[in-house]
């Protein structure tokens, strides 16, 4: 916790969702909250005009992120110093979730990888092979390309997020288990 928090400064923090945390001290949460608010930002922009449902969806979220992460934090500021030294500081999502049936957050993070995957994909398609290729070989614009330059980099940042989800920990895990045999 910051050791004697300005009422302003506060006030400020608490408008952007997770730095009112991090003000606090409650780095993973204030990161969570930032990272979700900021990622649907950034998916509603990068699907807007390519997948409308995807874009609405994020959208939808930003002005519920916003206000959970508000009120979420302004509880924070109105405990005692002991009570905030006991609140613990943990992910939104917490790591190593046991799903029914004996699976783990392995599946759901690669189904998330998957969904990414497919997301980024189908952007891809939208921009080169359906309007892309349309438009550059009926009028030999190279203008459109560059209009289009930072949804796909948005679709291949989708593509590899969700390449990162199914492939790092299973990764880390073998390296794991490879130190411990050895």
């Amino acid at each position: 916790m910051h050791p004697n928090p300005n009422r302003a400064l506060t006030v400020l923090f608490s408008l952007v969702p997770g730095a009112g945390h991090m003000y606090f001290g409650l780095m993973k949460r204030g990161a969570s909250f930032m990272a979700a608010f900021f990622g649907c930002i950034f998916a509603s922009a990068a699907f807007n005009n390519f997948i409308g449902l995807f874009s609405a969806a994020f959208g939808l979220l930003i002005p519920v992120l916003w206000f959970v992460a508000f009120f979420d934090f302004w509880r924070y500021p109105r405990m005692t110093p002991e009570e905030l030294a006991q609140a613990k500081d943990e992910f939104l999502i917490p790591q190593g979730i046991h799903l029914p049936g004996g699976s783990t957050a392995r599946r759901v993070r690669a189904v998330v990888g998957v969904v990414l995957i497919l997301a980024g994909g189908y952007q891809l398609y939208q921009i080169f092979l359906y309007n892309f290729m349309y438009e550059y070989l009926h009028s030999l614009r190279l203008i459109f390309f560059f209009e289009r330059l930072p949804a796909l980099l948005g679709g291949i940042a989708v593509i590899l997020i969700g390449l990162l989800l199914i492939f790092w920990k299973s990764r880390q895990l073998k390296k794991e288990a490879d130190r411990d045999e050895g």
